[in-house]
């Protein structure tokens, strides 16, 4: 998957007053929506968008994002660090990080920025934090959704952050009702702290997991948002 090459900002600024804008877009990338922030950048057949803000109450656990809910309904959420031999630790370590308001230790990780033109706000990571600084996990790790309690989804597309080149055997996989991959997309590449929309497009998904880095080594970090997709 590739990057936006889009002069969307021209289009932002223009758009009140030309009636089109030309954009440049590779075969990869989605069409725009709306240039409102809860929908820019989104597939306009999505019923549903998760955004990890005050229209998808969260819940935690012992500092661990547990449950994100849709309509009222939950969808769970885990996330773990990679071992040195591909397995995985059970401590769940799922994070939302602010990139509209980062702390210190993080403060090149903000949108919007001329890498991420959208606001994306809380995002959905790995890692440890507090009211003060977040610790964000890049040496290996993955995060699972799981929309059982939904039946299955018609997966539309999702916002991927911060992927940068030696990232670039990051995935997602998406699994049925059985547990059985029914598809694996490579993550695009957005460059440190930049953001892209990877186009899924994929009916009958009940969990998705998405992997940071290359699972036989300890490298890999990334941020999600945006989750799009319908009810079946």
């Amino acid at each position: 998957m590739k990057k936006f090459t889009s002069n969307a900002l021209g289009c932002l600024v223009l758009g009140a007053v030309l009636m089109g804008c030309d954009k440049t877009e590779e075969m990869d990338t989605a069409p725009m929506a709306a240039t409102q922030s809860k929908n820019f950048g989104t597939d306009p057949s999505s019923c549903e968008i998760i955004e990890f803000d005050e229209y998808s109450p969260t819940e935690a656990s012992m500092g661990a994002v547990t449950t994100v809910y849709s309509q009222d309904t939950p969808v769970r959420i885990r996330a773990q660090y990679r071992m040195g031999d591909g397995r995985y630790f059970n401590h769940n370590t799922a994070l939302l990080f602010d990139t509209g308001a980062p702390d210190h230790l993080n403060k090149e990780f903000r949108t919007p920025s001329p890498a991420a033109m959208r606001p994306m706000g809380q995002v959905l990571t790995v890692g440890r934090g507090n009211s003060n600084v977040n610790l964000l996990h890049h040496k290996g790790s993955r995060i699972e959704m799981d929309f059982s309690a939904m039946g299955s989804i018609n997966l539309k597309g999702i916002h991927v952050l911060d992927i940068t080149e030696e990232e670039a055997d990051s995935k997602i996989e998406l699994l049925d009702k059985d547990g059985k991959i029914i598809n694996t997309l490579s993550l695009p590449v957005t460059g440190p702290y930049g953001a892209t929309r990877l186009r899924v497009d994929t009916p009958g998904v009940v969990k998705l997991r998405v992997v940071f880095g290359n699972e036989s080594s300890l490298r890999g970090g990334g941020a999600i948002d945006v989750i799009e997709f319908c009810r079946e």
